[in-house]
């Protein structure tokens, strides 16, 4: 019976499964869902929608609960609403570079997406090793648990090494921790209430 059991675990895992993830991403056409991240600046939450090839829009709940930030892959410029009722006041524009719109830890808007994030990974992942810790129960999903490493002196950033959970049946990010090459935990984001390919308003990226 045991080794059915194990053949079974063996089959039930891709051969590359953060490739296998990025190509998921990539027939998407929209996504959204709740985006928790905890660092050493504290916990941001975000209610976070994108749509294909860039449109991204942020309503923030914590710290700056009621904020607005919307970027345009047409402009490669952020409207940033402070103060939230995007359409109803004025908005500022701001590049991406702008630290008014990074996140605590320097995150880009227009770098945020699930597929940079998985891209990220594979850049670590091509000289460096991937392990497959199995399946896990996480946020009431059954999830692939994966760990990447970079070679020796390969970061991606400040990362070194990445552990991610895809979830088994749609391949897509349920949580991600990143660690330095000292293995002092960087982030760890969480994604949550997930729905993909959403019936977004007409106007969600252009109030």
């Amino acid at each position: 019976m045991l080794p059915e059991l194990l053949m079974m675990v063996v089959l039930s895992l891709e051969p590359n499964p953060v490739a296998a993830a990025l190509a998921r991403f990539e027939q998407l056409d929209a996504y959204q869902l709740t985006l928790r991240s905890q660092g050493d600046s504290g916990e941001e939450v975000i209610r976070y929608s994108y749509r294909r090839p860039g449109f991204i829009r942020m309503d923030l709940i914590m710290p700056y609960r009621g904020a607005v930030l919307i970027y345009s892959p047409e402009t490669r410029r952020v409207q940033l609403w402070p103060f939230g009722s995007p359409g109803n006041r004025p908005s500022v524009s701001l590049s991406p570079l702008n630290r008014m719109v990074r996140s605590a830890r320097g995150h880009r808007v227009d770098q945020s997406d699930v597929g940079t994030l998985l891209r990220n990974i594979q850049r670590l992942q091509e000289q460096g090793t991937l392990q497959q810790l199995g399946e896990v129960s996480l946020q009431g999903r059954r999830a692939l648990q994966l760990v990447v490493e970079g070679a020796p002196d390969q970061r991606v950033g400040e990362v070194a090494r990445y552990e991610l959970w895809l979830d088994s049946e749609t391949l897509f990010p349920l949580q991600v921790i990143s660690r330095d090459d000292q293995g002092t935990r960087l982030e760890v984001v969480r994604f949550e209430d997930i729905d993909l390919d959403p019936e977004l308003p007409a106007d969600h990226f252009s109030p």
